[in-house]
């Protein structure tokens, strides 16, 4: 069944608006929550750089992305978790928004 039709479903089971509002708010609850538990992961393994290199992850990938800092292979690495965290944030605060 694809996302659209198990949304229709919802629709259909429950037809009272405030009802299914519960149900997505639930929904939106686990996966932000899920999420966030997922970012805390980022956090520590950036972390882990950030004490090695002695650097904050911020510096370092603007560093990293203007070429100044070489081709260590922790530094792609290091990069890819900054941009997945990055990313991992900015899903979180819109499904904040829309909870």
């Amino acid at each position: 069944m694809t996302a659209s039709r198990e949304l229709d479903v919802l629709v259909e089971t429950y037809s009272d608006e405030t009802a299914l509002d519960q149900v997505l708010d639930k929904l939106l609850d686990v996966v932000i929550e899920q999420y966030r538990a997922r970012l805390a992961r980022y956090d520590r393994e950036l972390r882990d750089f950030e004490k090695r290199y002695e650097m904050e992850s911020a510096a370092f990938y603007r560093h990293f992305e203007a070429g100044e800092l070489g081709d260590v292979a922790d530094y792609f690495e290091w990069a890819g978790l900054y941009e997945m965290r990055q990313e991992l944030a900015a899903k979180i605060r819109r499904l904040e928004l829309a909870a």
